[in-house]
């Protein structure tokens, strides 16, 4: 079965309203400022933490987390932003692939099979792949006027 144009625009428009809305929480919770809302959520999970998790907290998370808190929160209102408008969408749900595997990683579900039974994980990275391969900006989006200068562009 191949997707129509309207149901991709339909997936880019409520994964952008979803990474918006986040983004837009975290901007009113003061991710810009401080990180004490990171370091909270990242000490809770050093506390359960083994093997790898444990790895990635101490190594990647921990000691940069003044750094994530705005690269996070940024991150996600530039996704929306993105997807919303349907510019740059292949960048965009690549970013937003590897936003979710990094907080999978932070809380320790992206090494156990609690991955796949969150409906949040499996499904938004199976939808941000979907909008990856379809190419979901060239329709109704900035991307398909990038299209018309440069149609084999691996970035629309």
């Amino acid at each position: 079965m191949k997707l129509s144009n309207i149901q991709m625009l339909i997936l880019r428009l409520a994964i952008a309203g979803l990474f918006l809305s986040i983004g837009i929480e975290k901007y009113h919770e003061g991710w810009l400022t401080t990180s004490e809302h990171l370091a909270g959520s990242l000490n809770k999970y050093h506390q359960n933490a083994s093997d790898v998790q444990l790895t990635y907290l101490d190594q990647v998370a921990l000691p940069y987390v003044g750094v994530w808190s705005k690269l996070i929160l940024v991150g996600e209102l530039l996704l929306g932003v993105s997807l919303l408008l349907g510019m740059l969408v292949r960048c965009a749900a690549a970013l937003g692939i590897f936003m979710v595997l990094n907080f999978h990683a932070a809380n320790g579900n992206l090494f156990t099979l609690s991955f796949f039974g969150s409906p949040w994980a499996a499904l938004l990275i199976a939808g941000l792949v979907v909008l990856f391969l379809s190419r979901a900006g060239r329709w109704a989006g900035i991307d398909a006027l990038l299209a018309t200068w440069n149609n084999k562009s691996i970035f629309w």
